[in-house]
């Protein structure tokens, strides 16, 4: 039996999850003169959409929708439900997080039950975020003071709604001791202990490949670059000094990438 056929939805991972999706991926739009309630979710991941339509049919019965894709070639899935728009707007004002064209932001929220989650049913919730609207990256970059190559390594959670940000960086300092940096732009783990238990602990969801914003990672998996992030924190200085150019070095770390799968 669907969530539908009761009057309260109850919170549980799965609405979390899908709460995230819509939180960072999605929309939940109302058009009363059109008789319209919608649901959406956009994005080129065909993992992050297989879970969308899982939690839709799994919470509210649902499994009719629409598909489509872009000329930009980003794909949507959307759902038409009175009833679920009602029962998700009862834990976020709004699911809407773009600033208005005065300068404020729309009043959307972490639902209060997060804070309730143990700590692995609330990494699952923070692994589809993250793998919705985050990003890792390694860059290698030349010290010209220490005359040494060195890379810097980063995830990223993008956010510049003031309240969803905080509220996720409270979670992941209380939950997890991860301790971001707030950004006007999202929140930042460079610190080598938050990357690792970040790594360790949440991660991203498997199959979700970077699409976007990088030049020597686009395609591969966001989980395989994590792992290599967290290899290369093993290396020495030194292996990165027989290098001539910054090509060399990401020639060298995407071997370790193909190493890794192997």
């Amino acid at each position: 039996m669907s969530q539908n056929d009761t009057n309260v939805l109850k919170p549980s991972v799965d609405l979390g999850i899908l709460i995230g999706l819509l939180l960072t991926d999605g929309s939940v739009r109302i058009n009363k003169k059109a008789h319209t309630w919608k649901i959406n979710l956009s994005g080129k991941s065909d993992e992050l959409h297989r879970i969308f339509k899982n939690k839709m049919k799994k919470i509210f019965g649902l499994i009719k929708c629409t598909e489509w894709t872009d000329k930009k070639g980003v794909n949507a899935t959307e759902f038409n439900s009175k009833l679920a728009v009602q029962k998700l707007l009862k834990f976020s004002p709004t699911f809407r997080t773009k600033k208005f064209d005065d300068g404020t932001f729309p009043n959307a929220k972490i639902p209060e039950f997060f804070n309730e989650l143990s700590t692995n049913n609330l990494a699952r919730i923070f692994q589809v975020m993250f793998s919705a609207d985050g990003c890792v990256s390694l860059g290698v970059f030349w010290n010209e003071k220490k005359r040494i190559w060195e890379l810097k390594r980063r995830v990223q959670l993008s956010s510049r709604h003031p309240q969803i940000k905080q509220q996720i960086a409270n979670l992941l300092r209380e939950k997890f001791l991860i301790n971001p940096r707030v950004e006007e732009r999202g929140l930042i783990l460079d610190r080598k202990q938050d990357i690792i238990k970040f790594a360790k602990e949440i991660r991203f969801v498997d199959g979700v490949k970077i699409t976007r914003d990088s030049k020597n990672w686009c395609g591969f998996e966001k989980n395989q670059i994590l792992d290599l992030v967290i290899r290369s924190m093993k290396l020495k200085k030194k292996d990165l000094q027989k290098f001539r150019t910054k090509e060399e070095i990401i020639h060298f770390l995407k071997a370790l990438v193909m190493v890794q799968a192997s």
